[in-house]
């Protein structure tokens, strides 16, 4: 009798260790992305400049290339998963012979908007710098792509430029020097000139919209097309060139029957906004640019370019959405 009970007694408390352990294992979050190293994958050339030194495809040749899933959410609340393939950050940074153990990275892009990461995911295996998004390559430059982050504004397309350092803030640098031929840049006060293409461009499909109304090419087919190559600094005052291709912003709010605005909001395709007052609604020379240096915005996006602006915080890439009031 005493020995069934003690064999009844031990069933017991192994049943209640193993529902112990069952609790215990269940995960309290969900599991992160993973890394998956990737093989015959052609590297498209490209440059970025790492605490000014320039790392190209060739001086990647050796390094393995990752793909990782990553799912983000962006400031309207839209959750995606993206795959990017690409080259892990780590070794892009020891490929410029950076070897500490960093914790802060900014990262600009072609046109001076610039995020930074922070913490253990500057190193982790998960941040790439991106050949590849969705299977798509990049446009003129590679993404950066913190994939542990779940905030899309940390996503960067068209990085040009890295800077890492071991504390909070920017390290001290020499600058990378300008590429062969092409000059020092500099603010000199004047107004870039503004050059007549109609008849000259023909634009690739696109589309936006104003006060909810679609715009297309063939809404804006009778308008003339302008050029203008604008110098502008980024917040931290490196200056970069682009040359953007459009339609004046007074002429297409005219042909879809705006007059006048007091203020005009501009919407991004991950959520970002940003407004122009009155002086840059009628200024000449802001466009609804369709291209910027020869390159048509994914998704048929636009750039919005103040380009009577040398703050590139003034200008607006991925335009879906215009609203005057």
């Amino acid at each position: 009798m005493k020995k069934s009970l003690s064999l009844v007694l031990a069933l017991m408390l192994l049943l209640s260790l193993v529902a112990c352990g069952q609790k215990a294992a269940t995960p309290s979050t969900a599991a992160g992305p993973v890394v998956t190293e990737v093989k015959g994958v052609t590297i498209p050339a490209f440059s970025v400049t790492v605490n000014g030194v320039a790392v190209d495809q060739a001086a990647m040749a050796s390094y393995p290339i990752y793909s990782v899933q990553a799912t983000s959410t962006n400031s309207a609340g839209t959750e995606s998963t993206t795959t990017y393939v690409g080259f892990a950050m780590k070794d892009i940074l020891a490929a410029a012979k950076l070897t500490e153990a960093y914790v802060w990275l900014e990262a600009k892009a072609d046109d001076g908007y610039a995020v930074t990461v922070t913490g253990d995911k500057v190193l982790a295996d998960t941040t790439l710098l991106a050949m590849t998004k969705d299977g798509e390559p990049f446009g003129t430059s590679p993404w950066l792509a913190p994939c542990a982050s779940a905030t899309t504004g940390d996503y960067l397309k068209g990085c040009v430029s890295i800077l890492v350092n071991t504390t909070e803030g920017a390290p001290k640098v020499s600058a990378a020097p300008a590429a062969s031929g092409s000059g020092e840049l500099a603010l000199t006060g004047e107004l870039p000139e503004i050059q007549d293409k109609t008849g000259k461009v023909e634009f690739a499909a696109f589309s936006f919209l104003v006060n909810g109304n679609a715009v297309t090419n063939d809404t804006l087919k009778a308008l003339h097309i302008y050029k203008i190559t604008v110098t502008v600094a980024d917040k931290s005052g490196a200056l970069s060139e682009s040359t953007y291709a459009g339609y004046k912003l007074a002429d297409v709010l005219t042909a879809c029957g705006v007059k006048a605005p007091a203020s005009v909001k501009v919407k991004a395709n991950d959520g970002y906004e940003t407004e122009l007052d009155s002086k840059l609604i009628t200024s000449e020379y802001t466009l609804f640019a369709i291209e910027k240096d020869k390159t048509v915005g994914e998704g048929g996006t636009i750039w919005v370019a103040p380009c009577s602006e040398t703050a590139s915080k003034s200008f607006c890439k991925l335009v879906t959405e215009v609203t005057a009031k």
